[in-house]
């Protein structure tokens, strides 16, 4: 703090009490609370930013991050550095690409520091997951059953389930068509054995079924049964679950 003192004298000419002739000082003190050195401060530590945030992808995709976002108030040029989480390497640039081979929760830390070397960090978590597929075939005769079980995990948001039924019986006399169309009866089941869908009589054809995530909180194994009625079926079904 700057301190600034002023004497002032003034001279005072006149008859006191006394008799005699007076000087007297005045002096001022000022307060100065700018600084005498002109300087700004240590100025404002930049902001960071990931995007994007929370990203879910798919195992083995390769996504982008970008530190575009990130601001600094004071108009200073930034340096961006990159940990990866089991990853010891540090990685730098404003944009970065990475591919994950594994499913799972990844953190992501951003680092920007400014040409002063303030800095601050930013983190993100990368949710990498694998959609479920599979591809069934056989075939069923009346009172017997085929159980086709697969894993559902936590984060399913929908599974939908596709058969194909095709009739096995051949024609008794030929050119006369089919004897009684054969047909099953189709059953889904969650993990604590509780009934999702359920169709019985079903004959030869296509059909399929959707179940949303509320549904498929349970998660183990679930089990889409075929159950043989009548004759014989050929079937064909596919199972996917998103994640």
């Amino acid at each position: 703090m700057k301190k600034i003192t002023l004497l002032l004298v003034f001279l005072l000419v006149g008859t006191a009490a006394s008799g005699g002739y007076g000087y007297y000082a005045l002096v001022l003190d000022d307060s100065d609370d700018s600084d005498s050195s002109g300087d700004k401060g240590e100025g404002s530590a930049p902001i960071a930013r990931i995007n994007p945030s929370n990203p879910k992808i798919q195992k083995n995709e390769t996504i982008q991050f970008t530190a575009s976002d990130s601001t600094d108030s004071d108009g200073d040029e930034l340096s961006f550095s990159w940990k990866f989480e089991n990853d010891n390497r540090d990685f730098e640039g404003e944009t970065v690409e990475r591919n994950y081979p594994e499913s799972g929760q990844f953190s992501v830390i951003l680092t920007v520091t400014d040409s002063t070397d303030l800095e601050s960090t930013a983190e993100t978590i990368v949710n990498v997951v694998e959609d479920y597929h599979a591809e069934e075939e056989g075939d069923v005769e009346g009172g017997e059953s085929e159980d086709i079980q697969f894993p559902i995990k936590s984060g399913a948001v929908e599974l939908e389930i596709k058969w194909t039924l095709e009739d096995n019986q051949q024609s008794i006399i030929p050119g006369v068509g089919n004897q009684d169309q054969s047909s099953v009866n189709l059953f889904l089941t969650d993990s604590e054995g509780n009934s999702l869908e359920n169709e019985t009589g079903v004959g030869p054809g296509e059909g399929s079924w959707k179940v949303d995530s509320e549904r498929l909180e349970p998660i183990g194994s679930y089990t889409f049964t075929i159950e043989g009625e009548e004759g014989d079926m050929h079937y064909e079904v596919t199972i996917d679950v998103s994640y």
